[in-house]
């Protein structure tokens, strides 16, 4: 979504990669998508705020300890140069990141299905990132 005159978005790091999102709620979920998908055996997942910084930190935990990688989930101040600006407030994304092109249309098929509210489907884009294959979905719900 481009927001004219600014706005917030979030941004995902993860192994070498970054992705931006509109939410805070959809940057976490694209982080734990993509920590799951490097770590075998996980009963749940640490998130810190460093307010000094204002970024979050999530890695999954296991037996009470972290294991796997890092994700950083920053928040990011958009501007937009003066002058025209198109806005699309309607539609709203989500990403699914899986090992295989199969595992994250499971994943996005999964998602769906428990939201029958969801209208449209805007359009679908398609990644190939170091940590796996990302679908992204637009839609309207």
């Amino acid at each position: 979504m481009v927001l004219a005159g600014g706005g917030m978005a979030f941004r995902v790091e993860y192994n070498g990669e970054d992705i931006e999102l509109a939410t805070l709620e959809a940057a976490l979920d694209c982080a734990r998508n993509a920590i799951a998908n490097d770590v075998d055996r996980f009963d749940g997942w640490a998130v810190e705020h460093d307010e000094d910084v204002n970024d979050w930190f999530v890695q999954a935990v296991r037996n009470g300890r972290r294991v796997g990688p890092l994700a950083v989930v920053s928040a990011i101040a958009r501007r937009e140069p003066p002058g025209p600006a198109v806005v699309e407030d309607w539609e709203r994304r989500v990403s699914f990141v899986g090992q295989t092109p199969a595992e994250a249309f499971a994943m996005a098929a999964d998602w769906l299905g428990r939201r029958p509210g969801i209208e449209t489907i805007g359009d679908v884009g398609w990644h190939h990132t170091a940590s796996g294959h990302q679908l992204r979905i637009y839609y309207r719900d």
